[in-house]
């Protein structure tokens, strides 16, 4: 493993724990983790252990990331909100047992 893997590996942890700590929405949590997961590179697609983030970010690509909100009228986001609320509750069924295995995997090196 080098050590652009390593720092990937230690960054994935933290996201998984930081949205399980409710530091971080699962919505913006699943972007991150598909991210770091792209350039991980020995995980291949369809891993078990990135199915929730996949269906998390599939169910909501249509909804602004909180850094493109500037870029949106105050008013569509506020009409917004009941359904980032709703998917988070969504998300919460399923997401932190997602983020448990990811932390088990990856924090041992």
């Amino acid at each position: 493993m080098n050590e652009g893997e390593i720092l990937e590996r230690s960054r994935l942890v933290s996201l998984a724990q930081a949205m399980l700590d409710g530091k971080l929405s699962f919505f913006e949590g699943a972007v991150q983790v598909l991210a770091i997961k792209n350039r991980m590179g020995r995980i291949a697609g369809g891993d078990p252990d990135f199915d929730a983030f996949v269906a998390i970010q599939s169910e909501t690509d249509h909804l602004p990331l909180q850094a493109q909100w500037s870029l949106w009228a105050p008013e569509a986001l506020a009409r917004l909100e009941p359904e980032f609320k709703r998917t988070e509750e969504w998300a919460r069924a399923f997401a932190p047992q997602a983020c448990r295995k990811l932390i088990a995997r990856f924090s041992s090196l």
